[in-house]
């Protein structure tokens, strides 16, 4: 009876040590660091992305400039967090531009977040009650309109807090 026992024992020990380890972690199909940071921007993220991409698929006229059909943007959260803190900044200090009170542009905001960029833009708003009427003012202002329909932008992200918005647009 021991020896069965033991027999039995060895066996139990044998299969739970080749069992597959249930901690270990699968990460060949897991999302890149960009897409796992949660960022609350306080706002609809996949509206403004489709807003985007529509007219850029479309191509639009920005002023007087022609515009033709680009490629679709990716949202990126590291874009995402610098937009937040832009928005942020504005609204606790009260001014309204894209270089902060303490002499940052758009780039270092972007840097500061994560983002190696190449190239990017930026654009800001204020007042706007909802993603539609931001988007808005955005497409018929002709500087910021070439930020949308720039075919050099690979990714962007969009924050608010409290009146401000920011647009962050960047490649790497």
């Amino acid at each position: 009876m021991k020896f069965a026992f033991l027999i039995l024992l060895f066996l139990s020990i044998s299969i739970t040590s080749c069992k597959k380890n249930s901690l270990a972690i699968d990460t060949s199909n897991e999302k890149p660091l960009n897409t796992r940071l949660a960022v609350n921007t306080n706002l609809n993220n996949d509206l403004l992305l489709k807003l985007v991409n529509d007219v850029r698929k479309a191509g639009c006229k920005c002023g007087s400039s022609i515009m033709p059909s680009v490629a679709p943007l990716a949202w990126n959260n590291l874009l995402a967090a610098a937009a937040l803190a832009h928005s942020k900044d504005m609204n606790a200090n009260n001014y309204f531009s894209h270089t902060s009170l303490d002499g940052k542009n758009a780039g270092m905001r972007i840097t500061a977040a994560g983002y190696q960029w190449t190239t990017y833009g930026e654009n800001i708003a204020a007042g706007q009650p909802n993603e539609q009427a931001v988007f808005d003012a955005w497409i018929n202002s002709e500087g910021h309109c070439k930020n949308i329909m720039n075919a050099n932008f690979k990714e962007m992200a969009v924050a608010k807090d409290g009146r401000y918005w920011t647009q962050e647009f960047a490649a790497k």
